[in-house]
């Protein structure tokens, strides 16, 4: 070969691979929609949040930990450059909630009447199912010389999240119970009817990487930490304004207790380009 056609050879390579350095994407795909499955074991939740509650089991209530945390998430991203992408996911995570801290229900109310109505009962209630919905924009940012959508990268988002009840029929068990109607009457007013859902925002960094299994799908783990907070507490009644066993403010202040010590979360899932 002659030195002008390898000269000529180089210019074409070097060429080459600098355009290939800037092209934005994976294989030219600025688009991507990443879907995978969240959870976590609540361990904080556990050692300074509440008490092992109850789960019902063939009729009879077991004692047991909180260990239900699953989401699923899905987000359409675009690559803005080689190191920065911009996505906007939705996903929806359920747990459960603890309302008890003892073997017992209490209310404190006044009726229509104005008499001061107080009540305890010796009673176990199961855990609160919890569904919330969160609507996140998101930037990511490449690491290590990585580009997006492939590699390592980082994300950032603050989502908006509605936080609903979808089972309010909770299991009971009345301890020495002498009146057979008094469950169904206790089940009647256990939930302030108020409380139907409750709304709040979640911040969150995350850290991930994606490896590409074919030109198109990429396989993605991570690791994420959100802070979470609620809004509109005074909005719902004390104990001693409703004549439900669990007020809206005493339900309110759970599950923003849950969510504040839900804290770390893992996932993983796949990534396609489009």
């Amino acid at each position: 070969m002659s030195i002008k056609k390898a000269f000529l050879f180089c210019l074409i390579l070097v060429g080459s691979l600098f355009s290939n350095a800037q092209e934005v994407g994976y294989y030219k795909h600025r688009i991507f929609l990443e879907l995978d499955g969240q959870g976590q074991i609540p361990l904080l939740q556990n050692i300074f949040g509440e008490r092992k509650g109850y789960v019902s089991k063939n009729g009879t209530l077991n004692s047991s930990y909180n260990l239900l945390d699953l989401a699923y998430r899905a987000s359409l991203n675009v690559a803005i450059s080689e190191s920065v992408g911009f996505g906007v996911e939705f996903s929806q995570r359920f747990y459960k909630v603890n309302l008890q801290s003892v073997d017992e229900i209490t209310r404190n109310f006044k009726d229509t009447s104005g008499n001061m109505i107080s009540e305890y009962l010796a009673a176990k209630v199961a855990y609160l199912p919890i569904r919330e919905s969160v609507f996140m924009p998101k930037v990511l940012i490449s690491l290590n010389d990585s580009r997006i959508p492939c590699g390592f990268a980082s994300e950032i988002g603050i989502g908006y999240s509605l936080i609903q009840l979808p089972n309010r029929n909770l299991a009971i068990e009345l301890v020495d119970s002498q009146d057979p109607n008094q469950l169904s009457q206790v089940k009647e007013k256990l939930l302030d009817s108020r409380a139907e859902e409750f709304r709040g925002m979640v911040f969150m960094y995350g850290f991930r990487m994606n490896y590409p299994i074919t030109k198109r799908v990429l396989f993605h783990i991570g690791f994420r930490y959100q802070y979470a907070i609620q809004f509109s507490k005074k909005k719902f009644r004390r104990m001693d304004e409703s004549e439900y066993w669990f007020s809206g403010r005493e339900v309110w202040s759970k599950v923003n207790l849950r969510r504040q010590l839900g804290i770390f979360s893992f996932g993983t899932g796949l990534t396609f380009t489009l």
